[in-house]
Protein backbone atom coordinates (compact mmCIF):
# COMPACT_ATOMS: atom_id res chain seq x y z
CA UNK A 1 0.00 0.00 0.00
CA UNK A 2 1.29 3.72 -0.63
CA UNK A 3 0.89 6.24 1.87
CA UNK A 4 -2.19 7.60 0.91
CA UNK A 5 -3.59 4.07 2.19
CA UNK A 6 -4.30 3.81 6.25
CA UNK A 7 -3.64 0.54 7.82
CA UNK A 8 -6.29 -1.43 8.21
CA UNK A 9 -7.31 -1.57 11.99
CA UNK A 10 -10.28 -0.85 13.88
CA UNK A 11 -10.09 2.26 15.76
CA UNK A 12 -9.92 1.02 19.42
CA UNK A 13 -6.08 1.65 19.56
CA UNK A 14 -4.88 3.05 22.98
CA UNK A 15 -5.15 6.69 22.42
CA UNK A 16 -2.21 9.13 23.73
CA UNK A 17 -3.86 11.82 25.69
CA UNK A 18 -5.74 10.93 29.10
CA UNK A 19 -8.38 13.46 27.42
CA UNK A 20 -8.34 10.57 24.25
CA UNK A 21 -8.47 7.44 26.75
CA UNK A 22 -11.22 9.15 28.56
CA UNK A 23 -13.50 10.15 25.33
CA UNK A 24 -13.24 7.06 23.53
CA UNK A 25 -13.87 4.95 27.22
CA UNK A 26 -17.17 7.51 27.22
CA UNK A 27 -17.58 7.06 23.29
CA UNK A 28 -17.77 3.67 23.48
CA UNK A 29 -19.99 3.27 25.89
CA UNK A 30 -22.53 5.53 24.73
CA UNK A 31 -22.25 3.49 21.73
CA UNK A 32 -22.59 0.12 22.91
CA UNK A 33 -25.48 1.17 25.05
CA UNK A 34 -23.73 0.64 28.25
CA UNK A 35 -24.36 4.53 29.11
CA UNK A 36 -28.28 5.14 27.97
CA UNK A 37 -29.94 7.81 27.06
CA UNK A 38 -30.85 10.16 29.44
CA UNK A 39 -28.29 9.56 32.01
CA UNK A 40 -26.34 12.15 33.53
CA UNK A 41 -22.31 12.37 33.41
CA UNK A 42 -20.84 13.86 36.61
CA UNK A 43 -17.35 15.46 35.66
CA UNK A 44 -16.15 14.22 39.04
CA UNK A 45 -17.32 10.74 39.57
CA UNK A 46 -15.95 9.80 36.38
CA UNK A 47 -12.84 10.89 37.04
CA UNK A 48 -13.36 9.18 39.90
CA UNK A 49 -14.10 6.38 37.54
CA UNK A 50 -10.90 6.78 35.78
CA UNK A 51 -8.44 7.73 38.06
CA UNK A 52 -8.25 11.00 36.63
CA UNK A 53 -8.39 15.29 37.30
CA UNK A 54 -11.89 16.41 36.12
CA UNK A 55 -9.94 18.37 33.55
CA UNK A 56 -9.64 15.47 30.78
CA UNK A 57 -12.90 14.58 31.34
CA UNK A 58 -14.67 17.94 30.80
CA UNK A 59 -12.60 18.06 27.38
CA UNK A 60 -13.58 14.72 26.53
CA UNK A 61 -17.53 15.57 27.53
CA UNK A 62 -17.18 18.87 25.05
CA UNK A 63 -15.42 16.37 22.06
CA UNK A 64 -18.67 14.37 22.87
CA UNK A 65 -20.85 17.03 22.85
CA UNK A 66 -19.52 18.11 19.42
CA UNK A 67 -20.35 14.01 18.88
CA UNK A 68 -24.09 14.63 19.15
CA UNK A 69 -23.30 11.80 22.17
CA UNK A 70 -24.14 14.38 24.70
CA UNK A 71 -25.54 16.90 25.79
CA UNK A 72 -25.66 19.84 28.16
CA UNK A 73 -28.56 21.24 30.21
CA UNK A 74 -29.41 22.96 32.93
CA UNK A 75 -25.81 24.91 33.07
CA UNK A 76 -23.36 22.34 33.17
CA UNK A 77 -25.59 18.99 33.81
CA UNK A 78 -24.60 16.46 30.92
CA UNK A 79 -26.67 14.07 30.17
CA UNK A 80 -26.08 11.09 26.96
CA UNK A 81 -28.12 12.29 23.89
CA UNK A 82 -31.02 10.40 23.02
CA UNK A 83 -31.95 8.70 20.07
CA UNK A 84 -34.73 9.98 17.44
CA UNK A 85 -36.09 8.28 14.57
CA UNK A 86 -37.01 11.29 12.24
CA UNK A 87 -33.68 12.90 13.16
CA UNK A 88 -31.49 9.58 12.42
CA UNK A 89 -33.65 9.32 9.19
CA UNK A 90 -32.34 13.11 8.14
CA UNK A 91 -28.70 12.17 9.29
CA UNK A 92 -28.65 9.38 7.02
CA UNK A 93 -30.23 11.35 4.03
CA UNK A 94 -27.40 13.90 4.66
CA UNK A 95 -24.70 11.03 4.99
CA UNK A 96 -26.48 9.78 1.43
CA UNK A 97 -25.77 13.27 -0.27
CA UNK A 98 -22.42 13.70 1.13
CA UNK A 99 -21.17 10.52 0.34
CA UNK A 100 -22.91 10.54 -3.21
CA UNK A 101 -20.79 13.31 -4.16
CA UNK A 102 -17.90 12.09 -2.34
CA UNK A 103 -17.62 8.70 -3.94
CA UNK A 104 -17.91 10.32 -7.65
CA UNK A 105 -15.22 12.02 -6.96
CA UNK A 106 -12.70 9.36 -5.96
CA UNK A 107 -14.22 7.12 -8.72
CA UNK A 108 -12.43 9.39 -10.96
CA UNK A 109 -8.83 8.78 -9.65
CA UNK A 110 -8.99 6.37 -6.80
CA UNK A 111 -6.36 2.99 -7.68
CA UNK A 112 -6.51 -0.52 -7.78
CA UNK A 113 -4.39 -0.47 -4.63
CA UNK A 114 -6.68 1.86 -2.77
CA UNK A 115 -10.16 -0.22 -4.03
CA UNK A 116 -7.78 -3.42 -2.36
CA UNK A 117 -7.79 -1.62 0.82
CA UNK A 118 -12.24 -1.35 0.83
CA UNK A 119 -12.27 -5.29 -0.14
CA UNK A 120 -9.78 -5.69 2.97
CA UNK A 121 -12.15 -3.78 5.42
CA UNK A 122 -15.18 -5.49 4.07
CA UNK A 123 -13.69 -8.73 4.79
CA UNK A 124 -12.79 -7.64 8.40
CA UNK A 125 -16.66 -6.82 8.55
CA UNK A 126 -17.00 -10.18 6.93
CA UNK A 127 -15.00 -11.86 10.10
CA UNK A 128 -16.28 -9.87 12.39
CA UNK A 129 -20.36 -10.57 11.49
CA UNK A 130 -18.92 -14.35 12.09
CA UNK A 131 -17.98 -13.68 15.73
CA UNK A 132 -21.33 -11.72 16.36
CA UNK A 133 -18.86 -8.39 17.08
CA UNK A 134 -21.14 -5.66 16.18
CA UNK A 135 -18.60 -3.38 17.56
CA UNK A 136 -15.93 -3.83 15.63
CA UNK A 137 -17.92 -4.43 12.65
CA UNK A 138 -19.39 -0.81 13.09
CA UNK A 139 -15.85 0.32 13.11
CA UNK A 140 -14.76 -0.96 9.90
CA UNK A 141 -17.80 -0.19 8.69
CA UNK A 142 -17.04 3.60 9.37
CA UNK A 143 -13.71 3.09 8.33
CA UNK A 144 -15.29 1.57 5.00
CA UNK A 145 -16.87 5.13 4.04
CA UNK A 146 -14.59 7.69 5.70
CA UNK A 147 -12.13 6.20 3.27
CA UNK A 148 -14.38 7.09 0.83
CA UNK A 149 -15.12 10.37 1.40
CA UNK A 150 -11.36 11.21 2.13
CA UNK A 151 -10.62 9.65 -1.36
CA UNK A 152 -12.98 12.42 -2.27
CA UNK A 153 -10.62 15.04 -1.47
CA UNK A 154 -13.35 17.55 0.09
CA UNK A 155 -11.76 18.25 3.27
CA UNK A 156 -15.39 19.79 3.31
CA UNK A 157 -16.98 16.80 2.87
CA UNK A 158 -15.02 15.34 5.39
CA UNK A 159 -15.50 17.24 8.50
CA UNK A 160 -19.18 17.67 7.82
CA UNK A 161 -19.12 13.17 7.61
CA UNK A 162 -17.17 13.24 11.08
CA UNK A 163 -19.78 15.34 13.21
CA UNK A 164 -22.33 12.99 11.67
CA UNK A 165 -20.10 9.58 12.15
CA UNK A 166 -20.88 9.11 15.72
CA UNK A 167 -24.50 9.56 16.09
CA UNK A 168 -24.69 7.14 12.65
CA UNK A 169 -22.47 4.45 14.02
CA UNK A 170 -24.78 4.37 17.65
CA UNK A 171 -27.23 3.99 15.79
CA UNK A 172 -25.91 0.98 13.61
CA UNK A 173 -24.68 -0.83 16.95
CA UNK A 174 -27.76 -0.63 18.38
CA UNK A 175 -29.84 -1.07 15.38
CA UNK A 176 -29.21 -3.09 12.47
CA UNK A 177 -28.67 -6.13 14.56
CA UNK A 178 -32.75 -6.27 15.03
CA UNK A 179 -32.99 -6.15 11.47
CA UNK A 180 -29.86 -8.22 9.81
CA UNK A 181 -29.35 -11.69 11.83
CA UNK A 182 -27.06 -12.60 9.51
CA UNK A 183 -24.23 -9.76 10.58
CA UNK A 184 -21.99 -11.34 7.84
CA UNK A 185 -24.29 -9.86 5.47
CA UNK A 186 -23.74 -6.15 6.68
CA UNK A 187 -20.14 -6.45 5.34
CA UNK A 188 -20.99 -8.49 1.85
CA UNK A 189 -23.51 -5.54 0.92
CA UNK A 190 -20.27 -3.33 0.05
CA UNK A 191 -19.20 -5.17 -2.24
CA UNK A 192 -21.42 -3.33 -5.12
CA UNK A 193 -19.70 -0.24 -3.91
CA UNK A 194 -16.32 -1.82 -4.30
CA UNK A 195 -16.85 -3.15 -8.02
CA UNK A 196 -18.17 0.32 -9.32
CA UNK A 197 -15.27 1.92 -7.69
CA UNK A 198 -12.84 -0.39 -9.67
CA UNK A 199 -14.50 0.32 -12.99
CA UNK A 200 -14.09 3.99 -11.94
CA UNK A 201 -17.84 4.22 -12.57
CA UNK A 202 -19.12 7.30 -10.80
CA UNK A 203 -22.55 7.27 -11.22
CA UNK A 204 -22.77 3.89 -10.65
CA UNK A 205 -21.01 4.21 -7.31
CA UNK A 206 -23.02 6.93 -6.24
CA UNK A 207 -26.22 4.68 -6.93
CA UNK A 208 -24.78 1.75 -4.98
CA UNK A 209 -23.29 3.56 -2.27
CA UNK A 210 -26.35 6.12 -1.57
CA UNK A 211 -28.71 2.62 -1.57
CA UNK A 212 -26.51 0.68 0.56
CA UNK A 213 -26.99 3.86 3.42
CA UNK A 214 -30.49 4.16 3.20
CA UNK A 215 -31.28 0.33 2.92
CA UNK A 216 -32.15 -0.19 6.71
CA UNK A 217 -34.97 2.49 6.40
CA UNK A 218 -38.13 0.22 5.18
CA UNK A 219 -37.31 -1.89 7.53
CA UNK A 220 -37.84 0.39 10.20
CA UNK A 221 -41.54 1.98 11.13
CA UNK A 222 -41.72 4.98 13.06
Amino acid sequence: MDASTPQLHPRMQKPASLSDQVYEQLRSAIICAERKPGEKLVELEIAAQMGTSQGPVREALQRLERDGLVERQARSATYVSSISMDEMFELFSVRSVIEGFAIRRAAQKITQEQCDYLQELIENMEQAGKREDMITLAEFDMQFHRFIVECGGSAGLLRVWNTLSSQIQRFVVQSHPRHYPDLVELGTRHQSIVAALRQQNGEAAAQAVQAHIMLIWPEIHF
